[in-house]
C-alpha cells in the first residue's frame, strides 16, 4: 500500500487504536527476535475434554465422499480444486496464479496485500484453517477406517513443523489463528477412538508448542478499533475454544477468561437488537452465528458456560436469519462475503439450512419459522455439547419484515403463499465501525427473487485481494440495483477495505409487506448536491 493509503487509513482511527498499533508495532519487533527461543510450559492435569467417537449418524454420505477424494488427493478451497493434497499439500501456495508466499521471512514482513508478490492470500490463508481435516476426522469416527486419521495426522505433523512461530504467511491475521485452533480441537474430539491420538495431540511437544504459540499470538496481538469486526470474534471464539478444551499451560485460565469477557461483549456489540450483524454483510451474520455456536458448546462441555446474555444474542441471531430467507433457506446476499466457515464438518450441506438446524435444535423453531430438512451432522456434534440456559419467552410471534435498525425492509408474498415474490430493500447504515471493511456502495438497492430465483440479483464480492479492478467494481454502486450518479460511488472509497465517507441512508416510510420508502444524502457532495429518494 501506498503512503496516501496509510494516511487514509490512519484518519478513520482513533488516538487510542494509533497508540495499540504502535505497541503492536513493538510486539512484532520483540517476536522478530524472540519467536525462536519461545518454549511453552506444560502442566498436564487432565485429558482432553468431551471426546467424541463412534459416531452412528444416518446421511453422512457427503462426509465420506469427500474424506475419499482427500485420500486420492483432491479438495475444492474456494471453488478451486487442488490435486495435490495428498500426501501432504504445499501450504504455501496460490493455484491460482501459481505463486508461492514466502515461508522463511518474518510473518509481518510479507506483503500479503499484494497479489504481484503472493497471489491470493485468501486462497493460501484457507487451506491452512484445516477444514479438510475436521471432514477426515468426522469420516474416521463414522466408520473407524484408519487410513483418514492417518492422513489428518500426517497433514498435522507437516503443518506444524513448517509454519515455526512468527515465520510465514499463516502468523499474519489472527481470524486464522482462531479457526484453525477451532479445528484443532474439534480433530482431537473426532479421532478419540484412535489408538494413536494421544500421541499425536497430547503427548506431542509440537502439538503443545503450536498451541501455546497460537494462544500467546490470539492474546498479544488482537484485532484493535476500526478492525475489531468478525476478525475479533474468531480471535476470541478460537482462544475460548482452545483454552478451556487444552486447558494445559500456566496461562490457559487467564487466556479462557479474557476470551470469555471479550467474547461476551462482542457479540452484543456486534449484533443489532433486531438480531441481524452489524456488518451487513449477510455472509458474516453466518460466520458471526457459526462462531458463537462452537464456542458456547466448548463452554458448555468445559463445565464454564457463557452468560445468559450471550445465549440470548444468539437466539435472535437465529430468529433473524428465520426471518430473512426466501424459500429455498437463501438469505439477502448483502455485503462481502468470503465464504468462511467456523467449522466444517460436511462439504456438501447447504451452509444455511445447517445453520437455521442448529439455532432450531438450540432454541426451538417458532411456528413462523421456515420448514427445515431436518439435524445434520455438525448440528447433532454442536448440540450434543451445548445447552442453552433457560430465555425469557421474548421472541417475535410472526415473521419479522421490517428490520428497522439494520435499515432492512422485505416485500414479499404471505408465508406459504406461492409462487413466492421476495424483495430486499437496503436502507441501513453503511457498514460496521469508521472504515466498514466489508461494505459495499449499496444504498437504496434491491434484490428480488421468483420462487428463490434471483431475477434482480446483489453481485456478491468476486475477490478480495487479487483482482484490485473487480474489487472495486463488485463493491461499487454501478454493479448494484440501484442509481449511481456522474460515474461516482455514493460512498467514498479509500482502498478494498477502507471507506473514508458513508452514504447516509434513512428509512421513510413502510407499509407492512406493500411498499417502502427511503433516502440517501450520499451525493449531497456533488455541485450541486442532491438527494437519492427511492
Amino acid at each position: 500500500m501506498d503512503l496516501e493509503w496509510y494516511l487514509r487509513r490512519l484518519g478513520r482511527m482513533t488516538p487510542g487504536e494509533v497508540a495499540g498499533r504502535v505497541a503492536d508495532r513493538f510486539n512484532q519487533t520483540t517476536l522478530r527476535l524472540t519467536a525462536h527461543h519461545r518454549k511453552p510450559t506444560v502442566v498436564r492435569t487432565m485429558p482432553f475434554r468431551a471426546p467424541m467417537s463412534n459416531l452412528s449418524f444416518q446421511g453422512a454420505d457427503g462426509v465420506l465422499a469427500a474424506a475419499d477424494q482427500l485420500l486420492e488427493g483432491r479438495w475444492t478451497v474456494l471453488g478451486v480444486v487442488r490435486a495435490d493434497m495428498a500426501p501432504t499439500p504445499d501450504w504455501f501456495l496460490d493455484p491460482v496464479s501459481g505463486m508461492r508466499a514466502p515461508h522463511d521471512v518474518f510473518s509481518h514482513d510479507i506483503e500479503y496485500r499484494d497479489p504481484s508478490r503472493v497471489g491470493s492470500i485468501k486462497q493460501i490463508w484457507e487451506l491452512s484453517r484445516h477444514h479438510h481435516l475436521t471432514v477426515l476426522a468426522a469420516a474416521y469416527a463414522i466408520t473407524g477406517r484408519a487410513g483418514y486419521a492417518e492422513m489428518s495426522a500426517e497433514h498435522l505433523r507437516d503443518w506444524w513443523k513448517r509454519n515455526p512461530l512468527g515465520r510465514g504467511p499463516h502468523w499474519i491475521s489472527g481470524i486464522e489463528l482462531g479457526i484453525r485452533v477451532i479445528s484443532w480441537t474439534w480433530i482431537r474430539r473426532l479421532l478419540a477412538g484412535w489408538s494413536e491420538v494421544e500421541g499425536l495431540f497430547d503427548l506431542n511437544p509440537d502439538f503443545h508448542s503450536q498451541l501455546a504459540w497460537h494462544q500467546w499470538h490470539l492474546a498479544r496481538f488482537s484485532s484493535r478499533g476500526s478492525s475489531a469486526n468478525n476478525h475479533l470474534l474468531a480471535e476470541a471464539a478460537g482462544q475460548l475454544v482452545a483454552a478451556t478444551a487444552f486447558p494445559w499451560f500456566p496461562q490457559s485460565s487467564r487466556w479462557a477468561e479474557q476470551a470469555r469477557l471479550l467474547l461476551e461483549r462482542e457479540a452484543v456489540v456486534q449484533t443489532f437488537p433486531s438480531g441481524l450483524n452489524r456488518e451487513l454483510a449477510t455472509d458474516y451474520h453466518g460466520l458471526a452465528m457459526e462462531l458463537c455456536m462452537v464456542a458456547a458448546a466448548e463452554a458448555d462441555a468445559s463445565g464454564q458456560p457463557l452468560s445468559e446474555g450471550f445465549w440470548e444474542t444468539l437466539r435472535r441471531m437465529s430468529d433473524a436469519l428465520a426471518a430473512v430467507v426466501d424459500v429455498q433457506l437463501h438469505p439477502p446476499r448483502q455485503g462481502d462475503s468470503d465464504d468462511g466457515i467456523a467449522l466444517l464438518i460436511d462439504p456438501g450441506q447447504d451452509r444455511w439450512a445447517s445453520l437455521l438446524a442448529t439455532g432450531a435444535a438450540l432454541f426451538g423453531a417458532t411456528g413462523w419459522w421456515p420448514e427445515l430438512p431436518g439435524t445434520d451432522l455438525r448440528t447433532w456434534l454442536i448440540t450434543g455439547l451445548a445447552k442453552p440456559p433457560p430465555l425469557a419467552a421474548d421472541r417475535p410471534s410472526i415473521r419479522p419484515d421490517l428490520f428497522g435498525d439494520a435499515g432492512m425492509v422485505l416485500l414479499r408474498t404471505s408465508q406459504g403463499e406461492t409462487p413466492e415474490i421476495w424483495c430486499r430493500l437496503d436502507a441501513g447504515p453503511h457498514g460496521f465501525l469508521s472504515i466498514a471493511a466489508h461494505a459495499h456502495a449499496d444504498a437504496l438497492s434491491v434484490e428480488v427473487r421468483h420462487d428463490g430465483v434471483e431475477v434482480l440479483a446483489d453481485p456478491g464480492t468476486y475477490t478480495y485481494h487479487a483482482e484490485p479492478e473487480w474489487r472495486s467494481y463488485f463493491r461499487s454502486t454501478r454493479a448494484h440495483n440501484t442509481l449511481e450518479l456522474e460515474g461516482v460511488d455514493q460512498s467514498v472509497s479509500g482502498g478494498p477495505f477502507l471507506w473514508t465517507r458513508h452514504a447516509d441512508t434513512r428509512l421513510d416510510k413502510v407499509d407492512a409487506t406493500k411498499s417502502a420508502a427511503a433516502s440517501h444524502e450520499g451525493y449531497s457532495r456533488l455541485e450541486p448536491g442532491r438527494l437519492h429518494h427511492r
